[in-house]
Formats: C-alpha cells, sequence, structure tokens
C-alpha cells in the first residue's frame, strides 16, 4: 500500500471518529464553551504527549494562523450544535471544499483534476439537499456561526498543506490549547458536573486527538481538496448518530443528500487511490 492510498484510509477514518462529536453535544446539559475548552485540554495534552513531550513550534505564518483558523472550527462547531441543528452545524461547516479549491489554486499551486471538480459538485448538491430540508430547524445566529466554520476550516487545511515538509502536528497542538484557552473563563462560570466529563473526555481522546493525528499525517501525502471530500462522512454519520440517540430527525431529503455525499465520498477514494496506482 503506498502512502497516498494509506492517507485516504486514515481520512475516512477520521471522518467516522469526528461524526461522534454531534450527539455528544446535543445529549451534553454542559455550556458549550465548557465543554470545546475541556475537549480542547484533553486533545492538548494527548498531542503534547504523541510528539514526546517534545513539540516544535516555529510559530510560522501557516502554524499560527492555521492553529487560530483549528481552535475556531473547534469552538464553532460546539456553539453552532447547540444554537442550531446537528445537520446544519456539520454541513455548513462543510462548505470547506469551496474555500480549499480556491485557496488551494492561488497558495498551493495545485492543479485540480476533473474528479476534484466533479467532487466538489456532488459535495455541495448533496450538502444543499440536506439543508433545504433543516435549515429552517436552526437560529440564525447558530447557522451563521456554523457558516463561518467553513471558511475557517478551509484555512486550516491549507495552513497544513503548507507545512506537508515540516511537522503539522504542533498546528493542531496549539489550536487545541487556544481552544481551552478560549472556553477557560466559562469553566468558572458554569462550573461543569463530575459525571458529564467522562463524554467530553471521549471527545477530547477519539473525537479530536486520535482523528487529527491521522489527518495531520495523511496531510503530507493527501491534496488539499482530498481531506474535506473524503471526510465528508462525517456530516453524513453525524445526524445519523444524533437522530439515533435523540430523535432528531434528518427526512427524506436529507436520507437523498446523504446518499449522494457518501457516493461522492467513495468515488472520490477510489479515484484517489486508482491515481497513485501503477499503470
Amino acid at each position: 500500500m503506498n502512502k497516498r492510498t494509506k492517507a485516504i484510509l486514515l481520512l475516512l477514518l477520521a471522518g467516522l471518529l469526528w461524526s461522534t462529536g454531534g450527539v455528544i453535544v446535543k445529549t451534553s446539559t454542559e455550556n458549550p464553551f465548557v465543554i470545546s475548552s475541556v475537549r480542547g485540554l484533553v486533545a492538548a495534552v494527548v498531542f503534547f504527549f504523541a510528539l514526546k513531550c517534545r513539540p516544535k513550534f516555529t510559530f510560522s505564518k501557516p502554524q499560527v494562523i492555521g492553529a487560530f483558523a483549528y481552535s475556531f472550527v473547534l469552538t464553532g462547531f460546539v456553539v453552532a450544535t447547540s444554537l442550531t441543528t446537528a445537520a446544519n452545524a456539520i454541513l455548513l461547516e462543510f462548505t470547506s471544499p469551496i474555500y480549499i479549491a480556491i485557496i488551494g489554486f492561488f497558495v498551493l499551486k495545485e492543479k485540480l483534476h476533473r474528479s476534484d471538480y466533479l467532487a466538489v459538485v456532488g459535495v455541495l448538491i448533496g450538502m444543499i439537499l440536506l439543508m433545504s430540508n433543516n435549515i429552517g430547524g436552526g437560529s440564525v445566529i447558530g447557522n451563521i456561526v456554523a457558516a463561518s466554520t467553513g471558511l475557517t476550516y478551509g484555512i486550516f487545511i491549507v495552513c497544513l498543506r503548507l507545512q506537508k515538509d515540516g511537522s503539522p502536528y504542533e498546528t493542531v497542538l496549539l489550536g487545541n490549547v487556544l481552544t481551552f484557552l478560549i472556553g477557560a473563563p466559562f469553566i468558572f462560570m458554569y462550573p461543569p458536573e463530575l459525571g458529564s466529563m467522562l463524554p467530553i473526555v471521549f471527545m477530547g481522546v477519539f473525537q479530536i486527538a486520535v482523528p487529527y493525528l491521522l489527518m495531520a499525517y495523511a496531510s503530507k501525502y493527501a491534496k488539499a481538496i482530498d481531506i474535506p471530500i473524503i471526510t465528508s462522512i462525517e456530516p453524513l454519520l453525524n445526524p445519523v448518530w444524533v437522530f439515533i440517540f435523540t430523535g432528531e430527525n434528518p427526512g427524506i431529503r436529507g436520507v437523498i443528500g446523504g446518499g449522494i455525499l457518501l457516493a461522492t465520498v467513495v468515488l472520490k477514494s477510489i479515484s484517489g487511490i486508482r491515481q497513485t496506482e501503477p499503470k
């Protein structure tokens, strides 16, 4: 198995782990900033040890900008999920392929293939169907926050790719520290209950640290546009878990849109693997 194929498979696994976030946020009674802060702290600790307690901070532009963008994505997702529907929160975040395609073309000079354009279109069609079914169910503020995470997620991915010859892990570590600091005041304002901490700790380890470690590694060998498209199984599965455990119904358009997203992910993954296989 070559490195590009391995990267694609790791991105699929990362998307699966990320998809558990919505249901945990929806079922938690804690303040969203508290959830985000504690989750960020746990993830930062995991990353620190994953780097053998010797992170190499360069504080370069890509590292700093990427860390702030990442922090906004983490905090914004939890806040948006608490204010609007789980489908809205995650799907509006996944408008990022558009921003990545544009920014990546000008900044990274990455050539886009026909399959990339088709994949972006497929993802957009799937998201439009999903959002048209659910967009009325969420608050305007929640939808705006969710939509803004799409842009910042795109910036974060491009910043990772700019560090592909270095170590992108420190960007994620720094971003988790920033996420903790942003929400830390709310921990004192809204002290969390000890019993509610276990799911949040789970999020920090398995919904943030592990998948982002996988993505940071995969970013060295996958194209920038691959990352949000392949991991878009997250917006497909996120509302499914929420429906199973809370009854929040995605509706028929959600099912159709999710099917289109899934088909796009599978086809894009197969296309990415074939592009790296020897003729």
